[in-house]
């Protein structure tokens, strides 16, 4: 008999592309119980990383250019893999954890790209480790978002921040599209996928 493989399932792409909601729901009907959100693996390595030594680690992925120069794919591109860089070591860490215990499990957020995605692969060839790429289809629509859960949030924060780089949220979105692309990783919205499960109340995770 064959034994069981661990499956791990990682639900990507940037803020306010629905990875949260959508990770709860997916792990509902999946009946799985462990949903990780890597924002809270970045305020552990923000506790215990020197910010002197790591200063991309003290900002966010669509702000992170900013300590390269002007907002230019180039440095938004830099800003963005320096930062998911950082949390990283977290991360791997956590899903070391999670495949040795064995349950299945989601982990989502926005650090995340095709090669990190290979390298927890390879680092845990005894589990499945599944991805998916949420996009937003146009800055309207990403904005309407960003209002939304800042609204949701009981501080109002970090609205401001969002609306102010939206530019820069899309030029991560077309990064990572052209890159799950390549590496034939599944790219879909929230809504397209949560319909491809069949469920009747798909509205309600919108």
């Amino acid at each position: 008999m064959v034994a069981a493989r661990t499956t791990i399932h990682i639900i990507y792409g940037v803020p306010c592309a629905g990875k949260s909601t959508t990770a709860l729901a997916f792990a509902h009907r999946r009946d799985i119980r462990t949903v990780i959100h890597t924002d809270y693996l970045r305020e552990v390595q923000r506790h215990y990383v020197p910010r002197e030594t790591v200063p991309v680690l003290a900002r966010v992925t669509h702000d992170a250019w900013e300590l390269y120069g002007p907002p230019t794919p180039a440095n938004i591109r830099a800003g963005f893999l320096d930062h998911v860089a950082a949390v990283f070591p977290a991360i791997q860490v956590v899903t070391d954890k999670l495949v040795s215990d064995g349950f299945d499990s989601v982990v989502e957020g926005v650090h995340f790209h095709g090669e990190l995605i290979e390298i927890l692969r390879g680092q845990n060839r005894q589990a499945d480790i599944r991805a998916t790429l949420l996009t937003v289809g146009t800055g309207e629509e990403l904005l309407r978002r960003a209002i939304s859960k800042g609204h949701a949030r009981t501080n109002g924060l970090p609205l401001k921040e969002w609306r102010e780089n939206i530019p820069a949220m899309l030029a991560i979105q077309e990064f990572l599209v052209a890159d799950a692309e390549e590496r034939d990783i599944d790219v879909t919205t929230a809504t397209e996928w949560r319909e491809s499960w069949g469920l009747s109340d798909v509205r309600r995770w919108t």
